[in-house]
């Protein structure tokens, strides 16, 4: 026998071992998983469970909180006033009116009346005008706000999650809890 053949017999038989070995480890693996099955089954299915359980928690889930609002709004409108009203006064109030005297048959003459309205005399009058009104009025309050997650929005999206995990839970729940 020649050396080239010699090392090809050894290199076979090297090559024949190692695949022995390797596929023993494989079968001693593929033995050690199958007597765990059931314990991979049903680690597999609390995740599962529990990851579709939070979905749906999520969409059933409502933000609550307390906006604070503290803004300035402009107020801008024409403001008619036409109304009776009494004033009293709170001084004396002169006054000097032209007027026309009868002197009966004997004709008419011009003057000027003078006189002084009293103090607290109450004087009934019409107010009839229209005041602009043009301001800001300061707005603070504490707003509740309650956001339904599931019904803002985020409800296709949970579903398309829940579809996402609903196969998986269907799979292993079809995988046997031991193999015989």
């Amino acid at each position: 026998m020649s050396i080239s053949q010699r090392t090809w017999n050894a290199l076979k038989n090297v090559t024949i071992i190692m695949s022995l070995a390797v596929n023993i480890v494989l079968i001693v693996v593929v033995l050690v998983l199958i007597g765990q099955i059931g314990n991979i089954k049903a680690t597999l299915n609390g995740v599962l469970t529990q990851l579709d359980t939070a979905f749906a928690s999520l969409g059933a889930a409502v933000i609550q909180d307390t906006i604070h609002i503290d803004q300035r709004v402009p107020v801008r409108f024409d403001l008619p006033v036409d109304q009776n009203v009494t004033v009293v006064t709170t001084a004396p109030v002169p006054l000097a009116i032209p007027a026309s005297f009868s002197l009966g048959p004997f004709g008419h003459i011009n003057g000027t009346v003078s006189l002084s309205l009293p103090q607290n005399l109450s004087l009934p009058i019409r107010i009839s005008m229209v005041v602009p009104v043009s301001n800001e009025i300061p707005v603070v309050f504490d707003q509740p706000v309650a956001i339904p997650l599931g019904q803002k929005g985020l409800g296709p999206v949970i579903d398309q999650l829940r579809g996402v995990t609903q196969p998986l839970i269907q799979i292993v729940d079809a995988i046997p809890d031991s193999i015989p």
